[in-house]
């Protein structure tokens, strides 16, 4: 009962304590106690994940979500839970002299089949090269035929499976040949910007 508690209540630090023009997540991703059902558990382990663009929301969620353990614990009068939470990818955040340049490029290049897009949320590690002080810029390739895409968008196909699925087929030789080409234009219009000193 305090687990479920506590997975209910953290949501609010999400719609009540972060500001609503920021994007946070707090997921809990899986719950773990008990061995039968006629048995309460002497303990439950939690597992989950904090998503954020900017440091000083993840700052007020982490405070938000141990404060949210510690009062679902005190309400049942149980002893203080045991909270761990550990420092995972940081958001990356592309160098904008890196993005203006190389988008010039692959729009050059690619024409209309590239596009610049919106802020997206998977855990990154290639956020350490960023805050590193690299200047760096994270993009994506496409993987799938423009017909199967144009299916999946429309609904008169299935959906497209993400790199993380099991079902995740990228068509290698297009793909490849596209994600080379694409790299090696961003990083060669990256060291002409430098050689010309901008």
């Amino acid at each position: 009962m305090i687990a479920a508690r506590f997975v209910l209540d953290v949501q609010s630090v999400i719609s009540r304590e972060k500001d609503p023009t920021e994007f946070g997540v707090v997921s809990i991703g899986a719950i773990h106690g008990g061995t039968a059902e006629n048995i309460i558990p002497d303990d439950v382990l939690l597992l989950g994940t904090i998503r954020t663009f900017k440091p000083e929301v993840r700052a007020k969620m982490l405070a938000g979500i141990e404060r949210t353990a510690k009062a679902a614990a005190a309400m049942s009068d149980a002893p203080a839970p045991d909270i761990k939470i550990v420092e995972g990818a940081k958001s990356v955040i592309n160098d904008p002299a890196v993005v203006a340049t190389a988008e010039k490029a692959l729009k050059a290049a690619f024409g209309d089949k590239f596009r610049m897009s919106p802020p997206g949320t998977p855990s990154e590690d290639f956020s350490e090269f960023v805050n590193a002080g690299v200047p760096s810029m994270m993009f994506n390739i496409g993987v799938y035929e423009p017909e199967r895409v144009a299916a999946a968008s429309n609904g008169s196909g299935p959906p497209l499976a993400s790199n993380h699925s099991p079902q995740f087929a990228p068509v290698p030789k297009p793909t490849i040949e596209t994600g080379i080409k694409a790299m090696t234009l961003a990083v060669l219009s990256t060291f002409d910007q430098h050689a010309r000193g901008k």
